[in-house]
């Protein structure tokens, strides 16, 4: 290693430049970028005098391909270590914290006659490690592993001290990502579900500002001209509508002066007939709410003089194994039909569908018209 690579991890390890802070900024800017990790990775290999990086959070197995980040590694070396096995690799157990290279872990001898060795690290004139493993959301495992070729020699003490000095930190690092990733996942399910829904739902947070509105309540507002988002605020959509609609949000977030209500309704109408709508507001607390803080925020349920329901009866059908032709008959019940009505539309004999009501009842262990529709409308299908 020359003496200027040995100089500089000198100084990042001792904390003698603002080199090390750089590099920690990297770590925690590079969780949430399109290409999380690489930057890091890309950062390490500069500092260590490491041709590749890799950044491993779980590791592959039969089946599994693994989860796994890297810089300047060749996807032919990554699919090789992805498929397959290498129970002489000297890291298999390697304690958590603690920076170790090959020749830690196993003489010269025993490396060039191993298989991961030969099978893996010679394909790309590796000829040492530096590796660190991390636990991280209490169950997973991550190991971070540089490498490095000929001429530039081993890993030695100054790399696995900044190795160390670098682990709180990517354990810090990783716990974040693990979360963000798993909010991530959440938000997603929620917002499906959300969308999914046959009432409006408008969520406001502690500002008042709109921070999501689900497709039913675009719909409703859009249809009705009486609510509408303007800026960051929902508003009436006309003007006798505003102080009231104002008034309810402010009580709900404890702006108004008075104690916060657990809930409170509103209904706003037009003189057009057929304009009106239903509110009911919710002040969303906090998991482990402080009495002295205001709400979060404020949950708005919306829904109109005719509630249209939003469920997919295919996916209905798949659940519980309907016919196409039942699937039909359900279908004119949800839309209030009686059974005579809808045979009449379906151009069946009632007796034919009384028969087809009762399949479906034995199919979904219903034994009334109303329990069916009462399923149809809170099954999962409302999220298909």
């Amino acid at each position: 290693m020359g003496n200027d690579t040995a100089q500089s991890i000198g100084t990042l390890v001792r904390g003698e430049s603002s080199a090390f802070d750089q590099l920690l900024l990297t770590l925690y800017r590079s969780i949430h970028t399109p290409s999380p990790w690489s930057e890091f990775l890309h950062a390490l290999c500069e500092h260590f005098q490491a041709c590749a990086a890799t950044l491993v959070l779980r590791q592959p197995a039969r089946g599994d391909r693994g989860y796994m980040f890297d810089a300047n590694v060749r996807q032919s070396l990554m699919e090789i270590y992805r498929t397959a096995n290498f129970p002489d690799d000297p890291f298999l157990d390697l304690e958590e914290g603690v920076a170790c290279n090959i020749f830690d872990r196993v003489s010269r001898e025993v490396f060039l006659r191993s298989r991961f060795y030969n099978e893996l690290l010679k394909l790309d004139n590796d000829t040492d490690v530096l590796a660190l493993n991390v636990t991280f959301g209490n169950t997973y495992l991550g190991s971070l592993k540089l490498s490095r070729r000929e001429p530039i020699g081993v890993f030695g003490l100054p790399e696995k001290s900044l190795m160390m000095r670098i682990y709180p930190h990517l354990k810090v690092a990783l716990e974040i990502y693990e979360r963000s990733r798993r909010q991530y996942l959440e938000n997603n399910a929620y917002i499906k579900a959300i969308d999914q829904l046959a009432f409006g739902v408008v969520i406001l947070n502690e500002r008042g500002h709109v921070i999501r509105v689900n497709e039913t309540a675009s719909r409703m507002m859009k249809e009705s001209q009486l609510l509408r988002v303007v800026g960051n605020y929902l508003q009436a959509g006309e003007p006798e509508h505003e102080i009231l609609v104002a008034n309810a949000i402010k009580a709900m977030l404890g702006k108004s002066g008075a104690q916060t209500s657990a809930a409170g309704s509103l209904k706003i109408s037009a003189a057009k007939p057929g304009r009106s709508l239903y509110m009911l507001l919710k002040p969303i607390q906090e998991s482990t709410p402080d009495l002295g803080n205001p709400p979060a925020g404020v949950a708005i349920f919306l829904s109109a003089d005719k509630l249209q329901h939003n469920v997919s009866i295919e996916a209905f059908a798949k659940l519980y194994h309907i016919s196409r032709a039942e699937m039909a008959l359900v279908t004119e019940l949800l839309d209030g039909a009686s059974i005579i009505e809808a045979s009449t539309t379906l151009g069946i004999s009632e007796n034919t569908a009384r028969v087809q009501l009762r399949s479906v009842f034995t199919k979904t262990d219903t034994h009334r018209q109303a329990d069916l529709i009462r399923l149809v409308l809170t099954s999962l299908a409302i999220i298909a």
